[in-house]
Order: structure tokens, then C-alpha cells, then sequence
């Protein structure tokens, strides 16, 4: 059973294994996929209903670069044959891959090039559900694709999302590569995070802009709240417990902005300029004014992919010292921001 994660569940089964994902999507109640693991072509349970897939898999199509990040971590990344948004993943050895025609576009959503997919022959397509089954699963059923449906995204805990490497690594028969590789993340965000146990003053902290009329901002019980509190800061819109992000009034938001000491992740912007450009009552606000405005876009792609988004998954570590750099300097002063660019 996993430490941290609540999205899946490993039991052993002789040489194989069987694992359950839970709740893989946001909103999701009581819904749950079986999978059979089938090492030395051993044979499910008998009655069992649910998806058998041979490992280790060798073909894998991935509808997410978290997904890519987590194969590249584990030396597993040739098994990608195909992947959703091939012109937004920023691993310079996975591009260089597509470039090379190693690596094929899936497509989008229902847009998908089913009939690619099925010429490449995946052992799995790796996929994910938003508030919901993904529309395109009975399809690929119908194809004769496999699917399992991968729930990272769904943790709030940062460890959690880290924790999903070890279902990689069953699929990739580098179980025990995998175990390693999340006991030392584990261990380096625990460390950093002891860092700040003893920090007498937690800076507040807004995040995110506005997009149109409104301003989105997580719940208390989000991924992204739970790692800037460990970070040894406070959250400038607490007081939902929620895990869902909701739209606020810019007048609340301003009103919030005003009474924070850091600004983090204010949509695209590189630059103090930009966003004064998008609203000049954004130079008003304190963590302007101070300059502590950090953006969480310094590893980014021309398309507009994102590494915090592709790799951070599987290394909250680095985000959570990033974190801390920004909020308590003193604490990791040799520090250089991996995720983050603070803003001039």
C-alpha cells in the first residue's frame, strides 16, 4: 500500500501484481479500475474482470507529460511510442525523440489519431479523466487498445503525485528502481521541509491572476496550498476546505493581493512589466512594489509546455525548495530556482 498517495492500491499476487486505481478523476466517487499485472504469463485470479496487461510493457502511449517525466526518471522513457501534445514536453532527450520520428502526436481528446494509435500497437495507453470517464476509453476499447487510467493530478499531497512512480515502475519492471527513486525524494522533501518547523514569521502568499472577470484560486486542501505551506507560508485566500479551485472577484482578489507579502505564479508573466501592462493596479499592490514576484514558468517550451507541470509531479522536492528559497531565503541560500523565475 502506498505512504502518501490515495489514488491507487498494489497487492502482489504471486510473481505479479494486481492493482486497483481509485477515484481518478476530480469529483469521482466510489469508481475503480483493476489491473492485472501479468509477469511470466501468469493468469489473473479466476473471475477477475478487470484489464491484464504483460509486463514489463514495452510500448506505451502517454496522454500526459507527467507521465513522460515519470518514465524519463526511471530510464523507462523508450517505451513511449506516442504521446498527447508532443510540441509542449521540455525533456530535451524526449524531444529529440519526436524530432527523430521515434516518438508519434497522439492528438487531443476526441481529436485523437485513433487510427496512428492502432499501427503503433501500444502494450497501454496511459490516460486521465477531468470530471469524468475519458471520452475517448470505449473507443479504444473498441480498437482492442488497452487503457489504465493514471490519477496524479488527483492528489493534493505532493508526495502523493511523487508516490505514482512506483506504479510506473511495475509497468516498467523497474520495481525496485522506482522504490529508490521515491525514498530519495521523499526523504529530500521531508529534510527540506523540517527546515522551516522553526520559522517564527509565515509570510502570506497570493497565487495565481485573473483570467477575464474572475480570479482562480485553490482550495485550502490543493496541491498547490499544501506545498507553499510546507514551504513555511501562509495563503493569502484560505478558508475553503476544498481541494477544487473557484473563481473570486477581482475586488477580493486586489483586496487579498494587498495584505500579502509574495505574489507566486501570475499566469505568463516574465516580467514586473507585463504585468503592470495587464492591469496597472497590479503596481500597487505590496508584493510588487517589493519586488517578490515569482513565476512558475522559468522551464518552459516556445509552444507553451511547462516542466513544473511535466517533471514537477515526480520531484515536489524541487518545487518545495524552490518554495522555501523564495519564502525563507536564510534557510536554503545557495539555493537556484529550478520551477521558479522571480520576476523584474
Amino acid at each position: 500500500m502506498p505512504d502518501y498517495a490515495s489514488g491507487f492500491e498494489m497487492y502482489r499476487y504471486d510473481s505479479s501484481t494486481l492493482l486497483r486505481i481509485v477515484n481518478p478523476w476530480q469529483g469521482a466517487d466510489s469508481v475503480s479500475q483493476w489491473v492485472f499485472l501479468s509477469r511470466d504469463d501468469e493468469k489473473p485470479p479466476k473471475g477477475f474482470a478487470g484489464e491484464t496487461i504483460d509486463v514489463p510493457v514495452r510500448r506505451i502511449v502517454c496522454m500526459s507529460s507527467s507521465y513522460v517525466a515519470f518514465l524519463e526518471a526511471l530510464g523507462a522513457d523508450s517505451t513511449i511510442c506516442a504521446i498527447s501534445g508532443t510540441g509542449y514536453i521540455w525533456s530535451d532527450k524526449v524531444r529529440n525523440r519526436i524530432a527523430g520520428g521515434e516518438i508519434a502526436e497522439a492528438g487531443f481528446d476526441n481529436s485523437l489519431n485513433f487510427e496512428k494509435l492502432v499501427a503503433l500497437k501500444p502494450d497501454v495507453v496511459f490516460l486521465y479523466g477531468l470530471t469524468g470517464k475519458n471520452a475517448v476509453t470505449d473507443k479504444l476499447h473498441e480498437l482492442g487498445l488497452k487503457t489504465v487510467y493514471i490519477g496524479d493530478y488527483v492528489e493534493n499531497n505532493p508526495l502523493g503525485r511523487a508516490e505514482w512512480i512506483t506504479v510506473f515502475g511495475e509497468f516498467t519492471g523497474r520495481r525496485e528502481l522506482a522504490s529508490t527513486l521515491f525514498d530519495s525524494i521523499s526523504n529530500e522533501y521531508n529534510r527540506a521541509k523540517a527546515l522551516v518547523s522553526g520559522v517564527e514569521k509565515r509570510p502570506e502568499v497570493m497565487l495565481n491572476a485573473p483570467w477575464q472577470d474572475s480570479w482562480f484560486v485553490p482550495g485550502d486542501r490543493s496541491y498547490m496550498v499544501r506545498l507553499l505551506e510546507d514551504a513555511g507560508g501562509n495563503y493569502a485566500c484560505r478558508g475553503v476546505d476544498s481541494d477544487q479551485s473557484r473563481p473570486i472577484s477581482t475586488e477580493t482578489a486586489f483586496v487579498a493581493a494587498s495584505q500579502s507579502d509574495f505574489w507566486l505564479s501570475p499566469g505568463t508573466a516574465t516580467s514586473l512589466a507585463e504585468l503592470n501592462a495587464m492591469n496597472p493596479r497590479f503596481g500597487s499592490i505590496p508584493p510588487v512594489r517589493n519586488g517578490n514576484v515569482y513565476n512558475n514558468n522559468a522551464r518552459t517550451t516556445p509552444e507553451g509546455g511547462s516542466d513544473f507541470w511535466e517533471s514537477g509531479s515526480t520531484y515536489p522536492d524541487r518545487t518545495l525548495k524552490d518554495l522555501i528559497h523564495i519564502l525563507h531565503p536564510e534557510l536554503l541560500p545557495d539555493r537556484t530556482l529550478y520551477y521558479f523565475r522571480h520576476l523584474q
